[in-house]
């Protein structure tokens, strides 16, 4: 049984769940759950905590929404090794339902992936320049295939942010990447691969160089190029919509006439 466990006095049920959920916090604090790991049996768990096994279950249910643990049919829970499923979810959840628009995600960009690649230029292992090739000769191997292109090119820029060695800014901007998506795909139609691989490599060239300021450039160049893609791609997309809207409304008057 897990030690250093207080059981958890009587309190309504939706209190009960926070409580839980703030105990599992203290253990993966304290080194008693790590990453991995699989948790003890439901039973076990809940004589722990001393709360029922429907309490524990909700609490888990919660947790495996979060992304913390993961519950495996005919093996167990387990604590997950990464925090991006994590964050992902509330910043997404942010991002829609605080009506923040692709304008402001690249104006993010654009305040903070430059210093990355700079930093990038500056901390980056040999490892971790090898795989920003990989991704930049997979992106060159996909230019006939807009999807796995688009995946390959957020997968550079999260080598780069990989290179830069800030776990925080490598979760977050990964999540914004993410959320811009379908823009993001959007923007391959819009111009020749050839056009975003040459911005990539530059990028590519002045981080294996240890030139922070010309990864800094490059990065710059990239990003404001492709916010005036982005641009044209959501105005093309509204004005794509507003004309299903207004043929669908022209079918429906002519319709009841």
């Amino acid at each position: 049984m897990l030690a250093l466990v207080v059981p958890i006095a009587k309190v309504p049920k939706e209190d009960v769940t926070v409580k839980l959920i703030a105990v599992f916090k203290q253990l993966i604090a304290e080194g008693t759950l790590e990453p991995g790991r699989r948790l003890p049996p439901e039973r076990e768990l809940a004589e722990s905590f001393g709360v029922s096994r429907s309490s524990l279950r909700q609490a888990l249910k919660v947790l495996e929404i979060m992304g913390v643990i993961s519950q495996r049919v005919g093996d167990g829970t387990y604590l997950n090794t990464g925090a991006d499923a994590i964050l992902r979810e509330p910043m997404e959840f942010l991002i829609l339902l605080d009506g923040i628009s692709f304008h402001e995600l690249m104006e993010a960009r654009l305040l903070v992936e430059p210093e990355l690649a700079a930093r990038a230029a500056l901390r980056a292992s040999d490892e971790d320049i090898a795989e920003i090739a990989r991704e930049l000769r997979a992106m060159e191997a996909a230019k006939g295939d807009p999807a796995k292109f688009v995946a390959h090119d957020l997968l550079f820029h999260q080598a780069v942010f990989q290179a830069a060695g800030n776990r925080v800014t490598n979760l977050m901007f990964s999540v914004v990447h993410k959320s811009l998506d379908k823009l993001i795909t959007i923007t391959s139609q819009v111009v020749e691969p050839e056009h975003t691989l040459t911005l990539h490599r530059r990028i590519y060239h002045a981080i294996r160089k240890r030139d922070q300021d010309e990864s800094r450039r490059r990065m710059t160049e990239h990003l404001t190029d492709a916010r005036d893609l982005l641009t044209r791609a959501a105005e093309k997309q509204n004005r794509s919509q507003m004309q299903a809207r207004i043929q669908t409304l022209n079918r429906k008057r002519f319709a009841s006439r």
